[in-house]
């Protein structure tokens, strides 16, 4: 991703997450480079906000509606201390773990996937779901054109511990969106954290 690209994408989160005060975090080796913008909590989203930088350069070979260049969001519960660093690697991995999915399995995700993996010793979360970022109010987040033949699509992914995701394959991506964000706004399903707690 080249600098004009990386502007515009900042940009475009700065704008819809309504704040300009991200911080970037580099990968030290990674092929292909993935960047996070790191979004603390504000006074419209009171949630960490997650976006990668530079997933959209890898062309997944499916056509499909919405497109075939991903940038992938997260969104962690405000009681996270993201301002440890040791606490914000760890949410930057498990974003990489799915940012990286369709370059490491040649394949794509989309809304509806889901992805499983095997979780290190003591840690609750196994999976992800990819979903719209709904709590977002202006849809236009979704999109990001970054030059003439390049859009990223901006998707939500929110960490399953083995419970949630048992619930996941029970039922449909729709049914599992719906109770992600219940109509009544509730709960606050669509948040990520490492260790669930009582109230989500």
């Amino acid at each position: 991703m080249n600098v004009k690209e990386m502007d515009k994408l900042t940009e475009h989160f700065d704008r819809y997450f309504q704040q300009n005060d991200c911080e970037v975090m580099h990968p030290l080796e990674l092929d292909p480079h993935i960047d996070v913008l790191v979004y603390k909590p504000n006074e419209k989203y009171h949630f960490w906000k997650l976006a990668t930088m530079g997933a959209s350069d890898y062309k997944m070979k499916a056509n499909f509606s919405l497109g075939n260049r991903n940038e992938y969001l997260m969104f962690v519960d405000a009681d996270e201390d993201l301002d440890d660093k040791d606490v914000l690697h760890w949410y930057y991995t498990q974003l990489m773990e799915i940012a990286l999915y369709p370059v490491t399995h040649d394949s794509y995700l989309t809304v509806g996937h889901s992805i499983e993996w095997k979780p290190e010793e003591g840690e609750e979360m196994i999976g992800a779901f990819i979903d719209f970022p709904m709590i977002i109010e202006d849809t236009g987040i979704l999109r990001c054109k970054l030059g003439l033949m390049k859009t990223a699509v901006c998707l939500q992914t929110v960490l399953l511990n083995r419970q949630e995701m048992d619930q996941l394959l029970a039922s449909d991506p729709q049914q599992f969106s719906e109770y992600l964000y219940p109509e009544d706004g509730s709960r606050k399903h669509f948040l990520s954290q490492r260790k669930r707690t009582d109230r989500f």
